[in-house]
């Protein structure tokens, strides 16, 4: 009977430790990480192109372009901004390089195609004419040349430009215009860019001849 009872309370002192025992910790799984959302750049997938085209050049600005104008018989386009225009661009030929009528024909069609794409681009806010001033002028160190002309010279200074179009999200350069004439922008650009207006010339202000 003793031995019983003592198998008993061995047997309770067991069960009883082994339900106060710690019982290990789970470990708890890890929040899956979140994706990092992409910030829509203002130039959508033009973003880098158009910074790029900037760099270095404080005197710049981009510009939506709000209708894309097309010379369907001279296959020229004229980018509109709320400044202007760009001007005609040089006339699309590329067509005409097809050995057969077919071929030149599928070429005008693929052109045509894409004078289509930029036209909606625009009208969705997705192209851009871009400008930065130049003051870099080569006539500046022509000493032949008087100090009023110089003077004008640099008042004027010069531009390039460039138009992008962000089409299913790619970025398409789709014109470059190396010089671009700063007297030909409009006042409200000029100023945008910071193009100081050439000071007028007086004709009592020219230098007289030494005498002989």
């Amino acid at each position: 009977m003793l031995r019983t009872s003592l198998s008993i309370m061995c047997l309770l002192a067991l069960t009883t430790a082994a339900t106060s025992a710690p019982r290990p910790r789970r470990a708890e799984p890890k929040p899956a990480p979140r994706e990092r959302v992409q910030e829509q750049d203002e130039f959508r997938s033009c973003d880098v192109a158009v910074r790029e085209f900037v760099h270095g050049r404080k005197e710049a600005a981009a510009l939506v372009v709000k209708e894309v104008k097309a010379d369907g018989l001279r296959m020229t386009l004229n980018f509109i901004h709320p400044y202007g225009e760009s001007g005609d661009t040089p006339p699309n030929l590329g067509f005409t390089r097809g050995e057969s009528v077919e071929d030149r024909r599928k070429s005008l069609n693929d052109a045509k195609q894409r004078i289509r794409m930029l036209s909606e681009a625009a009208r969705s806010g997705n192209v851009w004419y871009v400008i930065a001033l130049s003051n870099d002028n080569p006539d500046k160190e022509n000493t032949k040349r008087s100090p009023i002309s110089l003077q004008a010279d640099e008042n004027r200074g010069s531009a390039s430009a460039a138009v992008f179009a962000n089409i299913e999200n790619r970025c398409v350069n789709v014109q470059d215009y190396k010089a671009v004439p700063v007297e030909g922008l409009s006042r409200e650009l000029r100023a945008l860019l910071g193009e100081k207006e050439p000071q007028p010339t007086h004709s009592g202000e020219a230098t007289a001849a030494p005498p002989s």
